[in-house]
């Protein structure tokens, strides 16, 4: 866990476990892959550079090296951020399980694009698997994939623990240009986050709507990924298409606030960022039409979801949007959501007083 979302993930739980350990007699032992990234005083790092060098390391270390530490250490809890359950000696046993390519089938354009989707969606759905009975309880982050875990797996306790999620709000807004309305895309280029489903309903919107648009997409400019390299050739001449680079946090805030309307046409998410980020700059969506999208989303009025094959429904309520006659479906959650652990601070509440 060393970039991105997942690295984010693991030093927002190091930063709350060292607040809620603070005055009680707890010892917190992280193994991490670079202990300069981490500072806190009353928590143990030990670093394991190896642990990124190849994935011969890491199936090392999960299942033969750290059964040796944890005989050495003797932890009354060992808890796994990283999805797998590793072979170890403890007295309790836990699990944070968050990548979605698990339960994702990928075509063979995943496979074209990055052969990696491929071979995680193989490899990780056995990984998942091996000691996973070890465990005291398994963490996902929703209920649909508690649903699958419970049928896939077997497991007779896996709970819910949703994605502490920070709102921040900027009152600056992007220099979109003036006179358009803009719809905007945040996500790194995956096959499976599926760009292609936008550009192709721009392709077919009627010319009063193009005029009057502009479309954003981040993270694809300049990016080596094959992905992104054929969007650019593929869709680069589209004239209200806008491809940015990486986009500095404080520049896609302001973007959020700038634009008039979220699209997110990912295939598989276990959680989907942007959304809870436009939801909290109380900004229209239109999602894809499958239960991530619908849980990450919650209880909101001004969204509506869309068959995230078809260009033509995504086209059509763009241009109910643009005419200003689309009538939001609006969402409602189905299920009770008062036994789930609803941030870190909880989830590890629950660890240490079970």
């Amino acid at each position: 866990m060393v970039e991105g979302g997942i690295f984010t993930i693991l030093h927002n739980a190091l930063q709350e476990l060292s607040k809620h350990i603070e005055n009680k007699e707890v010892e917190v032992i992280a193994l991490v892959h670079d202990a300069s990234k981490f500072q806190f005083s009353n928590i143990t790092i030990i670093e394991m550079p190896l642990s990124k060098k190849s994935w011969w390391f890491r199936l090392y270390y999960e299942y033969f090296y750290f059964k040796k530490l944890s005989k050495q250490v003797q932890p009354d809890i060992w808890f796994s951020l990283h999805d797998t359950t590793p072979n170890v000696v403890a007295k309790k046993q836990f699990v944070y399980c968050h990548h979605p390519t698990t339960l994702f089938k990928p075509t063979w354009r995943d496979w074209k694009f990055n052969y990696k989707i491929g071979v995680f969606s193989i490899l990780y759905d056995r990984l998942f698997k091996i000691n996973i009975a070890k465990n005291h309880t398994v963490f996902v982050q929703q209920h649909w994939i508690k649903d699958v875990f419970e049928k896939r797996f077997n497991h007779t306790n896996i709970k819910v623990a949703t994605p502490e999620y920070v709102e921040e709000i900027t009152s600056e807004k992007y220099n979109f240009e003036a006179n358009k309305i803009h719809f905007f895309y945040p996500s790194f280029p995956r096959s499976y986050k599926n760009h292609e489903i936008i550009l192709e309903a721009i392709k077919v919107l009627p010319k009063n709507i193009l005029a009057q648009t502009q479309f954003h997409f981040t993270t694809i400019k300049d990016n080596k990924e094959k992905y992104a390299q054929f969007l650019i050739k593929k869709y680069g001449d589209l004239k209200n298409v806008q491809f940015y680079g990486k986009v500095k946090r404080s520049h896609l805030l302001s973007m959020y606030n700038a634009m008039d309307c979220l699209l997110f046409p990912s295939k598989i998410e276990t959680w989907g960022l942007p959304i809870s980020e436009a939801k909290a700059y109380n900004k229209p969506m239109f999602l894809a039409n499958l239960p991530y999208a619908k849980e990450a989303c919650g209880n909101y009025e001004k969204v509506t979801f869309f068959d995230e094959n078809s260009a033509s429904d995504l086209a059509k309520l763009i241009t109910e949007f643009v005419d200003g006659n689309h009538t939001f479906q609006g969402n409602t959650l189905p299920f009770d959501t008062s036994k789930d652990l609803q941030n870190w601070n909880e989830v590890f509440q629950y660890i240490l007083n079970d």
